[in-house]
């Protein structure tokens, strides 16, 4: 096996951030038309500005956004990045992708929440029908934001859940900012037929997965820290709770890892919990969807068999219609 394989592979991508995951050339050109009193302060050029120093904490992982959240304030800006991020996924050949960003954070230049998701969604439509890709958009709230804040992205998600919007999530530092602190933006979302998937476990604490279980994430984004808690591991495990791991942003930000190898998403697989991988932020981890599987086999030596059962638990997890996963997993089958 070797990464042109890989890349011919149809590939899932459940954790991918719209603000993460614009292309360079795009950040200098809808940086150089902003006006300068609205250009964030940066000390380097801003193609350095978006590529955090790492190893990092979350933290300061999270600083790089303050850059591109700037740049996607209008419907043309945002339709162009969710529009970009489809076309360079569907030419390494990603299938199904749910992209996810926090409307809330596009408003500085007057639009309303509704028309910020609209914009993305324009641009994630377009993409489906011009090219051989299937999406679904996850809105998120941000937990060290006040929770009122976080209710209404989930008014949001449930009212264009028949358009395109598959899921809540909520995003953001994690230590000081419990996730129960949202219970009733969760509740909201639920009510309303929206799937679930919360960030925990990312950067520390792996009590957070404890809680997002409790509080019903059918998913948790990255869950890096889950080995530590070996109650919660084995409880994650028996309900076959998919881990969305992004293997080289978990490496740039854990803290515990020298090297990919270290990850414990071999562990995990070996266990039979449902391990994705995917690309949380192609832009700050300079990486694709062929290049995060690619790692992974080569760090773990994994088999074809081991690849199959990633990318199939990848479309079984996804919050795609039983349609679009029933071809998902006959495209794998096929492949492999």
């Amino acid at each position: 096996m070797d990464r042109e394989a890989i890349a011919r592979l149809p590939k899932i991508d459940l954790h991918c951030h719209l603000d993460g995951s614009l292309r360079p050339e795009t950040v200098r050109e809808l940086w150089d038309a902003l006006p300068e009193g609205r250009r964030p302060p940066i000390a380097d050029a801003v193609e350095q500005a978006v590529l955090p120093h790492v190893p990092c904490t979350l933290e300061e992982y999270l600083e790089a956004f303050r850059i591109t959240v700037a740049l996607l304030q209008t419907p043309a800006a945002l339709e162009r990045a969710a529009w970009e991020l489809c076309e360079d996924a569907a030419s390494e050949n990603v299938v199904y992708i749910e992209i996810r960003f926090a409307p809330l954070l596009h408003l500085r230049r007057g639009l309303s929440p509704g028309k910020v998701v609209e914009a993305v969604l324009a641009g994630m439509r377009r993409a489906e029908a011009a090219l051989p890709i299937h999406t679904g958009l996850i809105l998120c709230a941000m937990r060290n934001e006040p929770p009122k804040r976080s209710e209404k992205v989930a008014r949001l998600a449930g009212r264009y859940r028949d358009q395109g919007v598959v899921g809540f999530d909520l995003a953001g530092p994690e230590e000081g900012f419990p996730l129960s602190a949202h219970v009733q933006a969760i509740r909201l979302a639920q009510e309303a037929g929206v799937h679930l998937t919360l960030h925990a476990g990312e950067g520390c604490c792996p009590e957070n997965i404890a809680e997002a279980i409790e509080l019903g994430a059918e998913r948790i984004g990255h869950g890096v820290y889950l080995f530590q808690d070996p109650a919660t591991e084995a409880r994650v495990r028996e309900a076959r709770i998919p881990l969305e791991v992004c293997p080289t942003s978990n490496l740039q930000i854990s803290g515990f890892m020298r090297s990919l190898a270290d990850h414990p998403l071999k562990r995990y697989l070996g266990l039979g919990i449902p391990v994705t991988v995917n690309t949380d932020n192609r832009l700050m981890s300079q990486t694709s969807s062929t290049e995060e599987l690619w790692r992974v086999v080569e760090a773990f030596g994994l088999s074809w068999g081991e690849v199959q059962t990633i990318l199939l638990a990848s479309a079984e997890a996804s919050f795609a219609p039983p349609s679009i996963k029933d071809e998902v997993r006959a495209r794998v089958h096929a492949a492999i």
